[in-house]
């Protein structure tokens, strides 16, 4: 066993390498050029592979780039980043990381952060779906046990900051998207919510208030923790509909009474 997993380690890095080593190719019998023709196979189609799995999680970020230096994008990945795992829907996580330090993506400075969006929406597709919540139940609290409850967001959701409106790049660049194609980058820094309230997953951009709001209660924070972040940014933060907004989109899932 030991020797088929150290041949089987060996076959692998030759995937990966620019010239297969020789003694990964031992399990194949035919000639040098049919060992090499067989190998190629092999390759082309673990490449072809993880090309297709980049291309399915950054699709806005192929858009916006065009499909040549797209493709090109996906081949430098692969050699920099090998895939580590045999599910290809977790192939992809350091994209960003590698578009904000690959010298031909700078003249585009948002591009790193689209792609962290994008990893988010990819990844939201497969979180799990929550218990179903009747907020009716929290009728008996008292304000003092209301201030008590944490906030729970739905598996799905995260926050995204950024300098750039990621949002909006990320609505304009939608197949259905019919509006006028145009993003405003003069509003400063910008908040993404990635959420799924069905079975589709949707991107809006949010507030500040909204933002800490959200974000404190990703950390865990009681309704009163995370009500007093938002108003530390806006004194107009209305709580009242930004919770039923939110429970209404499967945002918050759950309230729950801290020390419960």
């Amino acid at each position: 066993m030991r020797e088929l997993a150290a041949l089987q380690a060996r076959f692998g890095s030759a995937l990966d390498a620019h010239e297969a080593e020789a003694g990964a190719l031992q399990i194949f019998i035919g000639s040098a050029a049919q060992i090499r023709n067989r190998f190629g196979i092999y390759r082309g189609n673990t490449r072809a592979n993880a090309t297709k799995a980049i291309e399915a999680a950054y699709p806005i970020v192929a858009k916006i780039v065009g499909a040549e230096f797209f493709t090109g994008l996906a081949a430098q990945y692969r050699s920099r980043f090998p895939s580590q795992d045999g599910n290809l829907n977790e192939y992809g996580e350091s994209f960003a990381a590698f578009l904000a330090d690959f010298p031909p993506a700078r003249e585009l400075p948002y591009l790193a952060d689209v792609a962290r969006l994008e990893w988010q929406v990819h990844r939201a597709h497969y979180a799990a779906d929550p218990a179903p919540f009747d907020p009716a139940q929290l009728a008996a609290l008292s304000p003092e046990q209301q201030l008590r409850l944490r906030p729970w967001l739905h598996p799905a959701c995260r926050i995204l900051h950024s300098a750039y409106p990621v949002a909006q790049l990320w609505e304009v660049h939608q197949d259905a998207f019919s509006g006028e194609f145009e993003v405003d980058f003069s509003g400063g820094p910008a908040h993404a919510l990635v959420f799924r309230p069905q079975f589709r997953v949707e991107v809006a951009q949010i507030g500040d208030a909204e933002a800490a709001f959200l974000a404190a209660a990703l950390d865990g924070a009681t309704l009163e923790s995370a009500l007093a972040a938002a108003l530390s940014l806006d004194a107009s933060f209305a709580l009242g509909r930004s919770l039923n907004e939110w429970v209404e989109s499967s945002v918050i899932v759950d309230l729950k009474l801290d020390g419960g």
